[in-house]
């Protein structure tokens, strides 16, 4: 069972390569979005972190938008914070979980550096990390296996 696990797994990693080798997740520079299922009316739910759609100096960008599942239009956008009310750019937001939605996994995170780590199992499992050069890769201490150009796996 592991072995066919591993291969579907191999399959998925191609596939997203195939699709999305030479992607521009530049929109996504300091974000960290997660599918996390659907509401009580089976609307899709997002997670997600993006500060830089904050306005305010605390740059907390914790937020949750939930998509209509038929077209993914947003239903309701709103950053999570406890201590006041935060002027964010919502629309940007809603833009980025549709442009998420189209990868169809569960996880997307790109840093400062623009570096692609993508999740295809779960949210907590890294498959594949699309590297913007060999320095970025030292930044980050683990063995990868090259798989494409860029686009590496952890080994």
């Amino acid at each position: 069972m592991l072995l066919f696990n591993r291969c579907i797994g191999q399959s998925q990693e191609k596939t997203f390569i195939v699709k999305y080798e030479f992607e521009d997740f530049s929109q996504f520079k300091g974000v960290d979005i997660a599918f996390r299922g659907a509401d009580k009316h089976n609307n899709f739910v997002v997670f997600g972190y993006a500060p830089y759609l904050v306005n305010d100096s605390t740059k907390v960008g914790y937020y949750v938008v939930i998509l209509d599942r038929e077209n993914y239009q947003a239903i309701e956008t709103k950053f999570i914070k406890t201590e006041s009310y935060v002027n964010s750019d919502t629309i940007k937001l809603q833009q980025l979980v549709q442009i998420f939605m189209k990868y169809k996994i569960p996880r997307l995170i790109v840093d400062e550096q623009e570096n692609v780590f993508i999740y295809l199992k779960d949210f907590e499992t890294l498959a594949l990390v699309r590297f913007k050069n060999e320095s970025e890769m030292l930044k980050y201490p683990r063995q990868w296996i090259n798989v494409n150009g860029n686009w590496y796996k952890p080994k």
